[in-house]
Parts: C-alpha cells; structure tokens; sequence
C-alpha cells in the first residue's frame, strides 16, 4: 500500500450521511434512539440512509457516498465490521473519506484505529476531527474483486458465520450467542482440503509454491485480531503492505478444544494444527479436484467465487475521519483471554464490489 493524497476535505460543518443496517436479532429502535441521542447537541444535518432489506445496504452505502460527495458531507457507517465493509468499498471506489461509528457485536476494526465505543463519544470525537479535517489512512485488502478491512476466509469459516447467523435471528445478537454458536460450529465434523498457495511475502520478492491440507484458509487484515490471538503476523500487518495468512490443519475434536482454547487465550502461535505467516499478495487454488466456485467469506459476508482466489493490500489507502495519530484505548480492546478476539467470533455484514487494485499477477495456479 502507498499513501496516496489525501481525499478532498469535507466541510467543517457538512451534512452526515449516516448508514444504518438492520440486523438479525438486533433492535434497530435501541439503535437509532441511541444515534439521536448522540447528535442531539450538535448541529449538523443527519441523513438517514437505511435498507429496506439486508441485502440492499450495498447499493444504499454507493447512494451515501455520491450525496456526501455531492455536498461536501461525511458518510458515516454506523455498525459494526459488515455495515462499514459496505460503505468502506464505496468510499475507496469513489475515493472520498469516511467515518465509522462502532456499534457492532465485536467491532475490530473500531477497536483497532482507537475509535470510542460509547456512540455520544465517538460522535463526538468523529466531528471534532471533521472539524479540524483530520483523517488517517487505512488499509484495505482484497479477494479477487472483494474488498475487505477485517479478514477474509475460505473451509471451515463461512459455514461458522451462517450458523452464527441462524443463531443470532432465534435467540437475539450478542457476543455470547455468537461465541457459543462458533464453538458449537467447530465442534461439529469438518474435513480437509488441499490447497496450492503461491505467494510473496514482500513486494519484489520472488514468488513461492506450497501445498496444505486445511479446514480453514483465514487472512487477516486487522492487527488488533490477530494479536489477540498471539499471532507474531500482527506487527507485520501493522506496519503495512502485508496480510496475515493462518492456517488451520484437520484434526480430532479433543486436539479442536486445545485450538479454541488457544485461540481464546492468546496461544493459537504455538498450536501444533496452525500454520501461519505474512504475506504481501497471495494466489490460492484447491490442489487436486478444482470446482468451479468455493464460498469465501469476506469482514462476515458469504459469496461463491470462481478459484484461483487473490488476496492482496490495494495500492491506495481507505481515509478514515478521525485522529490523525493512533491511540488506542486499552479499556476498550478485548483482553488477551476474551473469547471474542477470536475469528471465531465476528459480526456478519454486506459488502460492495470495486474495481480490481492494479497490481502485478502472481504466476497462474494449476
């Protein structure tokens, strides 16, 4: 990634374009008594922009951004980690900065770039920032033509959010209903599958071939997850231009409890079933039986894409309104032993197709 210019400024005093979803098991009247609360001592101009049906906050985020743009305002995703995937890819494609208030189940992107998790806080500071016309940039990964800030995966994972999903519309959205739900999922019997990774793990460097038998495929573009989890790759990714690739080998349900609970407890690095490492792009195709789609899941999202799958950091940064030096609260990170941390647990969003990044092609798998 290169930091490009910066994104035109918005005005000080701007409309805001605020992108609300409406969530399984969520209580979207709490949600939005609590978003009037928090501007209701500001005089800025809200603009609600909420979807008739889950599905349809992807266009609905591509309508925010071109308002915002239009008038020189700020498009805000109110949510968590899914709502501002989907108005991240828009603001990126359209090249115009955003602001994000944390109001998901985990937050990891928020909780990453140190944004306050009390909504009246962290409107607060957004506007301040808009004020002042700070802005940092972020990075923002790829699958093929999908974008994603938090991680992306294929096996094992996209089944887990599915049922996370289910679970979430019976018994409501909270962190233990999606904790308890992902361990059930990774109890349950899931076999391997052979892939062939090509990959460099830094720009200019030659290209390598591997092959590994695994249930899950996961790379990681959030620092704070894969710290939390005791992965060394989060300084890697931290530091820009490379993603965190784990993998997970096939295993008995009693070596699947050791994993979870390192997982949990900040040990998954020393799990004798995990494989991990930094990559700056990757290519990854299944080694033997190749179908014609597999599922990934993307920051939650569950799309069928055609393999090889290309994941790589986009040449251009997402601008996020807000401080303009990362200091991050620890009160409001999960501890080393919270579960949550985990990509065992994560909030299930809508995504927005972009235009590919321009990159050099890794050699062609097969």
């Amino acid at each position: 990634m290169t930091i490009a210019e910066r994104p035109p400024a918005v005005h000080p005093h701007g409309r805001i374009h605020l992108v609300v979803p409406k969530r399984p098991g969520a209580d979207f009247d709490l949600v939005r008594a609590k978003l009037e609360g928090a501007f209701a001592a500001h005089t800025h101009d809200v603009v609600w922009h909420v979807p008739d049906q889950r599905g349809d906050i992807v266009d609905l985020a591509v309508t925010a951004v071109r308002a915002a743009q239009a008038d020189a305002g700020l498009v805000v995703a109110a949510g968590g980690d899914g709502t501002i995937n989907a108005v991240a890819a828009a603001a990126l494609q359209a090249g115009v900065p955003m602001g994000v208030i944390p109001m998901g189940t985990f937050n990891y992107f928020s909780r990453e770039h140190g944004l306050a998790l009390d909504p009246e806080v962290a409107v607060q500071d957004m506007l301040r920032a808009m004020e002042l016309g700070d802005m940092r940039p972020v990075q923002a990964g790829f699958v093929n033509e999908r974008m994603f800030v938090v991680n992306a995966a294929v096996g094992l994972y996209p089944r887990l959010l599915a049922e996370r999903e289910k679970a979430s519309k019976r018994f409501g959205r909270s962190r233990m209903v999606a904790i308890l739900s992902a361990v059930w999922s990774m109890f349950r019997p899931a076999g391997g599958r052979r892939w062939r990774v090509i990959l460099r793990t830094h720009e200019g460097a030659q290209a390598r071939q591997e092959e590994h038998l695994v249930t899950t495929l996961f790379v990681g573009n959030n620092p704070l997850q894969l710290d939390r989890m005791g992965l060394a790759q989060a300084q890697s990714v931290a530091d820009g231009g490379q993603l965190g690739l784990v993998l997970l080998q096939p295993q008995d349900r009693w070596s699947v409890a050791r994993t979870v609970w390192n997982a949990a407890t900040g040990q998954l690095a020393r799990d004798p079933a995990v494989v991990s490492m930094a990559c700056a792009e990757m290519s990854v195709a299944p080694a033997s039986w190749r179908p014609a789609q597999v599922k990934v899941a993307f920051d939650g999202e569950r799309e069928w894409m055609a393999p090889p799958l290309r994941f790589r950091v986009h040449d251009k940064p997402l601008w996020l309104v807000t401080r303009t030096t990362l200091d991050r609260d620890p009160t409001s990170a999960p501890a080393a032993g919270d579960v949550a941390a985990s990509p065992l647990a994560q909030e299930v969003p809508a995504p927005e197709p972009t235009a590919p990044p321009a990159i050099s092609p890794l050699p062609a798998l097969g």
